[in-house]
Order: structure tokens, then sequence, then C-alpha cells
């Protein structure tokens, strides 16, 4: 249950109005409405003209999309950024507790040097600072290929990863 649904309780509507504004700028049928929201499609039914009614959503077809012109919507978007913000403010306070001891300069260093490196870190930031090719992880298949930093459009790379069964379905602000 997420905390919007906790301070406005798991209603059907609730849940809907949370799920259509995790992803506010995409078209959803009534099943991805439905199913997104973990509520059956004839409860959906039961109250989705009442969502176009006060102007939270607006039908295309047979689509739906967020009103993002409502002062409603402007409101509960805001709402669930600032809720998104408070949780990540909380999450923040107990990260800094420090459990165990701090690591010097040197033990991390030393750390860093008992890891067994599939790449020479040096020697790609040396291959980046001349502009040389460089090795890049593709993200569909894993395979390190070599590539030229101007080839890669971007001052910054960044690698990271998601479970394929993770749920995008739950992934919201914050």
């Amino acid at each position: 249950m997420t905390l919007y649904e906790r301070i406005f309780g798991k209603y059907p509507q609730v849940k809907v109005i949370n799920y259509v504004l995790t992803n506010p700028k995409r078209e959803y049928t009534k099943k991805e409405m439905a199913v997104g929201a973990e509520i059956s499609r004839v409860t959906l039914d039961s109250f989705i003209k009442e969502l176009e009614e006060i102007k939270i959503l607006i039908k295309n077809g047979l689509k739906y999309k967020v009103n993002l012109q409502s002062n409603i919507v402007k409101i509960l978007i805001k709402t669930q950024i600032d809720i998104a913000d408070l949780i990540m403010a909380e999450e923040l306070e107990k990260s800094e507790e420090v459990i165990g001891k701090e690591l010097t300069h040197e033990e991390f260093d030393k750390y860093l040097d008992s890891i067994d490196y599939e790449v020479d870190i040096n020697k790609e930031l040396e291959k980046i600072e001349n502009n040389e090719k460089i090795s890049v992880t593709t993200p569909d298949d894993y395979q390190i290929i070599e590539k030229n930093i101007s080839d890669l459009n971007t001052e910054i790379i960044m690698t990271q990863y998601i479970s394929q069964n993770y749920n995008k379905g739950m992934i919201n602000y914050g």
C-alpha cells in the first residue's frame, strides 16, 4: 500500500488516481487502469465517468489521459511529490545513522585494490581524457564494445541494474 493510499484510503478511486498520476502524460485503456490500480474493471466502470466529470481524466477514443490543465490534477500531483519528498527526507535521516566504523581513505583504497576489476578503470579514464575508444557495456546483451567517447553524446556514463521481475507499475515519484 502506498503512503498516498494510507493517507486517503484504499478506495478504488484513490488507487486509480494514484496509478495514473505516476505517469500522467501517458494514455491508459480501462483495462490498464484497472490492472495497474489492482481493481476490477467493473469497479472502474462504476466511477470512471465521475473522474471525467470532475476533470481528472479526459477520454480520447477508447483511452483516457490525465487532464494536466485541471487545477485538481495539479494539486494532486504536487501532493504526490510532497509526500515523496517527505518519505525521502525520512529515509535520508535514517541513512545518516552510521553502523560500524567509518573507513579511512587508506582503508577504502585498500578495499578497492582488493577487488578484481574486469576493466582497468585507470586505463579507461585515460582513454576518456584522450578521447580514445572506451569499453561500454550494452544494455541489451551486456556485451562490452569499444566506442569513442565523442560517439556517446553524453558527458556522464552511468550504469544501473533493475531486476526484470521489478513491478514497473509500482514506480512512483521519489
